[in-house]
């Protein structure tokens, strides 16, 4: 014990902060782990928790791609989820003009309940095929949960006049 005493005397403030450091490593570790290895088994998270109650059935999917596809102006349409997310892509024929194509996936919007458009994010890609008329167009849009519309963004490259 008098060993102890006078080690404890002469090394005081070394063994207070080797505890400090013992423990703010043994919390590191905590953290670490908890944070890599625990929690939810999805990789969403828990963000898809309520997916059961906005259930999107294959029956409205077949029913929705029959319905576009019905339309002369379009070729094929594929209906993909993933998450929170509808993807749609659209191929139009060939001489197809993009106002149309716009139109064509905006009116489509309709077949969706408002169950649907209340919970997930639609994404169209609209495509057609360069053509001895037409040059073709790629073009993406949007309709976030909080919005109203549809928001286009153009990704069609587009070849700058020289003077």
């Amino acid at each position: 014990m008098k060993k102890f005493k006078e080690f404890w005397g002469k090394n005081k403030v070394l063994i207070v902060l080797g505890i400090i450091l013992i423990i703010c490593f043994i919390a590191i570790l905590i953290v670490t782990f908890s944070y890599f290895f625990g929690g939810s088994e999805s990789v969403y998270g828990d963000r898809l928790d309520e997916i059961e109650n906005y259930p999107i059935e294959d029956d409205f999917i077949s029913e929705y791609i029959a319905n576009l596809e019905n339309d002369d102006l379009i070729n094929s349409v594929t209906f993909d989820t993933k998450g929170r997310i509808i993807y749609v892509i659209i191929d139009f024929v060939g001489d197809t003009s993009l106002v149309e194509a716009q139109s064509k996936a905006a009116a489509s919007l309709e077949q969706f309940n408002e169950n649907i458009l209340s919970y997930y994010d639609i994404m169209f890609t609209l495509t057609c095929a360069e053509t001895e008329n037409s040059e073709g167009f790629t073009i993406m849009g949007a309709r976030n949960v909080a919005g109203s519309g549809l928001v286009w963004n153009n990704n069609t490259p587009v070849e700058s006049e020289e003077e």
